[in-house]
């Protein structure tokens, strides 16, 4: 499980006897996956004194920790310090986790300091940050500790978990004069002492430089702790024989001040504190920012320090980051962000999913209280209106696209372009999804317009980092370092459910016979499916990867205590096979996990799978009574609001409120509120202990997982209907959720695979399917080659194929041809991606030229006088054709889209009824395909589907836009009121098609906003069509309503803003047509203080 670098970290250790060092790492391995699937066999119970194998490897673990802890303590000045500290903590840590009591406390006593205190500062002492972050939360003082004791083990945990501000505001306690005990007076004295070095090394590591105590710095840690080093340990005089000298000794106090006098060097020299101001930024605001940044994270771990000693803050200097998961991006990114910020820049942030957008505005608020963070998440009131970016502005590529269209001046002043997760260029297989090509033409666009911005490309999935970097090194003509460090401060056991070959067989053949006796079944009888029982294994690696077929390189270790039910499938010839009824297995494993209390995250192929195996999890575990607390409160409130009833909600909660279902779901169906609280619910350490996750949780996310369990190599595919094998990126990111730094630095991931596997132990056989599985698991974090979005489609476009799919997508995308201009745009855009990139570097000339002038060529032609070529760019701003926005500008002119916003959508969908097919070009045609199922995918063309679909949205839309639950939607669209569920087509309607109706219902004045431009008109756009996007994608239907919708912000819900815009709408004044936003808010702002006086004069 440990990366190369720690690996050779272990292996540096010194040389003791029995010691194998070249094997250590793996017998670290070994014996943190034998705790782990021993605590989850015994589902948390603690070892039973008769298990003498774990007892065993107690034992062993123990002599390594003493002897690597000795020789860190005595020898601080070996090279290989480092290798025996960071030994000696992980077995520490490994015995703790074998133990697990939770009565354990803490101690730095006269005889001796308690595993955990050694175990958090040996880890310090190995720059394990992480490791020493979750070491230090073990660090727990006794009920009955005196107090300068308890003061001394909360300063060493802060220390560790980087709350430097606590430990230098605690309040000092004095030593009790009135104790008659002198060996304790002493021994407090020594604590003291102690306690004051810990918060002067605090104190030490807040400061920009040391000082001298009269200058206003504070008196070294160092001082004090050789002090109590020296006051420690004193010759008895006249004891002992001639040439012996006797020790007076405090062995607690002196072995934890020899393990601090080696600790304080090293950590002031990763103090962020410490990092040196960039070029061109003001001093004492770099210094602002690094204050408030080591509030929360105040070490730089080894490649963040690499970055900074390369030029990575240096303005002109770009990057591409490609750290494992857990590995440090944010921090790096949160310092390149800060530079760009002093130095009066602009920055953007493109991340790929609108919880994403959410996550990071929240994070760098933290860090930057004083700046204007905006999550522009599609939040534009009118398309007419001025495009005003914040000094950080986050947002995803597609909107960034979009604005990019709309407003490129608004753009102007940016100095740092950052993309998250940026293997979201790679091109996905079934050709659909426009999302790479989207990320693509953003940063093309963006550096085209903005040419002296940085570039911050990050992913932990990115393999070929130092092709990505030398392509926007091309592309800027600046500096761009390649930051592939494959360290990582996490670490993940990684194996697969096996069932014993023996076993297999056997009911294999059962199977076999059942055939033959029940040759008219489909499917096998009750009584021989509740036979099909086996044991399962793990089977894990004791390398990072699955590198070997060497048996010695894994362990095959029990996870549960007794068999469990495996199901059947039926081949197309008849016979009958085993599956793994994976969620089953996966879950029965998830309540043993949780028993043993550790957070467990379970990834399942469906939404249906989601919600069943939560269902299920109650039977599994004694139930446990989680309260909500405030904000979780509001966030169930709201979503019980937006749904119609707590009925209709995920989660199901008891009668009292409280939550006793022991688990919850995470997927694409929860609304935003419900997503907030499960996953709220989940990080608590009190809340619950599984989540049973769809894939879409696996992007980026942070959610504190000890364990991660993987319930089948394969995900169902909308598109193709069927089951589709998991790239290895996607099964990889998952596994990588498994540990999290400062929460559980190791992990434990567990893939069921979704073929039973077999291994027969006792000659090392294993299932074929494994080694489908290796050549996935082989590969380390880092293990996706990004392509280029753009070669497929140009590939396609040269081949002939212009009209459809992705390729008249990007045609309509490229930029206008300039009259007069010595260079088509659109070839200076083509000549700047990645594919020209590859094609330069591999001399392939040709295949470059003919696939740019096939693009050229193909663009679409229209012979417009010079006045109306603002259409052209209304075309590439949304992808749609000039020919269908002409549709709806001749319909402008007629004056069709006038009256309100219910009679403009009404007049939308008139149009599309005569051109039914073009809806397929407004709405994505998989969210179409999903909303209304098999007998829509079953109509011949497009043209039925598009009149099939455009008669339920006539029916659907003003329903959504009345501003009612989203259970009167689904009542429609079911056309019954009972069996609702979850509403999982409202649900649907709402996520996936109501954005797509919203960009519909904003083409109107997206037209007419260009043409005024373009004509240098002021005329004003009238409110009900500069507001009709917003007014579908809210659920409103005026832009009063949705004034009331913003002006509540969204603390209230959707229907309980339609409800206070009902309760004053009588208090409302009328507006003019044309007037701004702003003016209609104000309005409703009057009306709100108007009702509230009316409500002084109710009765009581």
């Amino acid at each position: 499980m440990f990366d190369p670098t720690t690996a050779a970290l272990i292996r540096a250790a010194p040389p003791l006897q029995g010691l194998d060092l070249n094997n250590l790492p793996k017998r670290l391995t070994e014996a943190f996956a034998d705790i782990v699937s021993a605590r989850i066999r015994l589902r948390g119970a603690p070892v039973e004194a008769d298990d003498e194998a774990m007892l065993t490897t107690i034992a062993e673990l123990r002599r390594i920790a003493v002897a690597h802890e000795t020789y860190t303590a005595l020898l601080p000045d070996r090279e290989n310090r480092a290798s025996a500290a960071f030994v000696a903590a992980s077995a520490h840590q490994a015995v703790s986790l074998a133990l697990c009591r939770a009565e354990t406390t803490s101690h730095v006593d006269m005889a001796a300091v308690s595993p955990d205190i050694c175990a958090t500062l040996l880890f310090l002492l190995a720059e394990a940050h992480a490791d020493a972050a979750e070491a230090a939360k073990r660090i727990v003082p006794a009920a009955d500790a005196r107090p300068i004791e308890r003061a001394l083990l909360l300063a060493i945990r802060g220390l560790a978990q980087g709350r430097l501000g606590e430990v230098v505001d605690a309040e000092e306690p004095e030593i009790d004069l009135d104790d008659n005990d002198l060996g304790f007076r002493a021994l407090d004295a020594l604590r003291l002492l102690l306690l004051r070095g810990v918060t002067n090394l605090a104190r030490q590591l807040r400061l920009r430089i040391d000082l001298e105590p009269e200058a206003g710095g504070v008196v070294p840690a160092r001082a004090l702790f050789a002090q109590v080093r020296d006051l420690a340990s004193e010759p008895i005089d006249g004891a002992g024989v001639a040439g012996e000298t006797l020790l007076s000794l405090y062995p607690g106090p002196l072995h934890l001040a020899h393990l601090l006098l080696g600790l304080e060097g090293d950590l002031i020299g990763t103090a962020l504190s410490r990092i040196p101001t960039p070029g061109g930024v003001d001093d004492n605001g770099w210094w602002q920012v690094l204050r408030r940044m080591a509030l929360q994270r105040p070490y730089l771990w080894r490649n963040h320090r690499e970055a900074i000693e390369k030029g990575y803050l240096e303005q002109g200097v770009s990057s591409a980051i490609s750290f494992p998961t857990g590995g440090g991006k944010s921090t790096l990114a949160e310092l390149k962000i800060a530079t760009a910020l002093l130095r009066g820049e602009k920055v953007i942030f493109l991340a790929p999913t609108h919880a994403l957008v959410g996550q990071t505005q929240r994070s760098l608020k933290r860090t930057f209280q004083d700046y204007k963070i905006l999550a522009d998440v599609e939040d534009d009131v009118g398309i007419g209106d001025v495009v005003v970016l914040g000094e950080v502005t986050v947002m995803t590529p597609e909107r960034c696209l979009m604005l990019l269209s709309v407003d490129h001046d608004a753009f102007a002043g940016l100095g740092l372009i950052v993309f998250d997760e940026c293997h979201l260029l790679h091109p996905r297989e079934d050709g659909r999804s426009r999302r790479g090509l989207d990320a693509m033409l953003a940063i093309l666009n963006l550096t085209r317009i903005v040419p002296a911005a940085d570039l911050l490309l990050l992913s932990a999935m990115m393999k070929n980092t130092q092709e990505i970097a030398g392509w926007v090194a091309h592309l800027t003509g600046r500096q761009c370092l390649t930051l592939d460090l494959s360290w990582k401060p996490t670490r993940q056991v990684r194996g697969c459910v096996v069932y014993p070959a023996e076993q297999i067989n056997a009911l294999k053949t059962d199977l076999t016979q059942a055939r033959i006796d029940y040759p008219n079944h489909n499917m096998p009888p009750a009584s021989v499916k509740n036979a099909l029982l086996a044991q399962p294994f793990g089977l894990f690696s004791l390398l990072q990867t699955w590198s070997t077929t060497d048996r010695s390189d894994y362990a095959l270790l029990q996870l549960l205590t007794d068999r469990r039910l495996l199901s059947s499938g039926r081949a197309s010839g008849g016979s009958w096979y085993l599956t793994p009824n994976g969620n089953e297995t996966s879950g029965a494993i998830a309540a043993a996990a949780a028993s043993a209390g550790m957070k467990t995250l379970v990834f399942v192929q469906t939404t249906i799978f989601c919600e069943s195996c939560v269902k299920g999890y109650p039977a599994r575990v004694a139930a446990s009574q989680i309260a909500l607390n405030e904000e979780e409160q509001k966030w169930r409130t709201l979503a019980e609001e937006e749904m119609g009833g707590a009925g209709y909600c995920y989660m199901k909660l008891a009668a009292d409120g409280t939550l006793r279902m022991g688990a919850a779901s995470h997927h694409a169906l929860l609304l935003r509120e419900e997503r907030e609280l499960h996953e709220s619910l989940f990080r608590r350490p009190d809340g619950i202990k599984v989540l049973f996750a769809t894939s879409t949780l696996a992007q980026g996310m942070n959610l504190p997982s000890e364990v991660v369990i993987i319930s089948g190599d394969s995900r169902f595919d909308p598109q193709a209907d069927k089951m589709q094998k998991l790239e290895a990126h996607e099964l990889l990111n998952a596994a990588g959720r498994a540990g999290r730094a400062g929460e559980g630095a190791q992990g434990f991931v567990l893939l069921v695979p979704s073929k039973v596997i077999d291994f027969d132990n006792q000659n090392s056989r294993i299932n074929g399917h494994w080694m489908d599985l290796q050549a996935i698991f082989e590969q380390a974090d880092q293990c996706l080659v990004i392509d280029d979005p753009l070669k497929l489609v140009l590939d396609s476009i040269h081949d002939g194929v212009t009209q459809t799919g992705a390729s008249a997508y990007l045609l309509s995308k490229l930029p206008l041809a300039i009259a007069g201009a010595e260079a088509d745009p659109a070839a200076l855009l083509l000549n700047r991606s990645f594919s020209a990139y590859r094609a330069l570097i591999a001399a392939d000339a040709d295949w470059l030229s003919t696939r740019v002038a096939a693009a050229l060529a193909a663009r679409p032609t229209l012979d417009l006088p010079e006045p109306d070529r603002w259409i052209e760019q209304v075309s590439g701003a949304t992808g749609l054709s000039v020919a269908l926005l002409q549709q709806i500008v001749e319909r402008l002119d007629a004056n069709a889209f006038s009256g309100t916003a219910i009679e403009v959508i009404s007049a939308l969908l008139d149009w599309l009824d005569t051109h039914p097919s073009q809806l397929l070009s407004l709405a994505r045609p998989e969210s179409l395909e999903e909303m209304f199922g098999t007998p829509y995918k079953n109509l011949t063309d497009d043209e039925a589907r598009g009149k099939h679909a455009l008669s339920w949205l006539r029916k659907l839309l003003p329903i959504w836009m009345s501003g009612v639950p989203l259970c009167e939607l689904e009542k429609a669209f079911l056309e019954r009121s009972t069996n609702l569920k979850q509403c999982k087509n409202a649900r649907h309607f709402a996520s996936r098609l109501v954005p797509d109706l919203a960009f519909l219902a904003g083409l109107p004045v997206r037209l007419l906003a260009a043409r005024l431009r373009a004509a240098d008109d002021q005329t004003p756009v009238p409110s009900v069509l500069a507001t009709l996007s917003s007014v579908v994608r809210e659920g409103c239907d005026s832009p009063d309503s949705l004034a009331v919708r913003l002006h509540l912000t969204r603390s209230v819900s959707r229907v309980a803003a339609r409800k206070h815009y009902d309760a004053i709408r009588q208090h409302i004044q009328p507006g003019n047509r044309n007037e701004s936003f702003d003016d209609t808010l104000e309005r409703i702002r009057h009306a709100d203080v108007v009702a509230s006086f009316d409500k002084l004069d109710e009765p009581s």
